[in-house]
């Protein structure tokens, strides 16, 4: 945590991935804390262990962060290909131009 907020007042974080990351990190402290909080939110899920509900919580978060990265990547590379379009048609231009 003291990392994180040496982070953000750097200015290396935004305000909201700064509380994304406390809130993970503050969760993670009250898991370690308060293991028998776990198991029962486990049990009033339906999971076997409080373990269990953590690693399965894990895994969804991955897979979210996974395809929200797929999508900003999807969308870098039709910008760039945007760009790369308008500098063509600008150079293509040019070049008639001056002919």
């Amino acid at each position: 945590i003291a990392r994180l907020i040496y982070k953000w007042r750097k200015k290396e974080l935004s305000r909201s991935q700064f509380i994304l990351w406390l809130i993970i990190w503050l969760a993670a402290v009250v898991i370690i804390w308060l293991p028998d909080l776990t198991a029962y939110l486990a049990a009033k899920v339906g999971v076997g262990r409080g373990v269990d509900l953590v690693v399965y919580g894990a895994i969804i978060v991955a897979y979210y962060w996974l395809f929200r990265t797929l999508l900003r990547l999807e969308k870098i590379e039709k910008d760039i290909t945007r760009l790369v379009q308008g500098i063509a048609e600008r150079d293509d231009k040019k070049d008639n131009g001056t002919r």
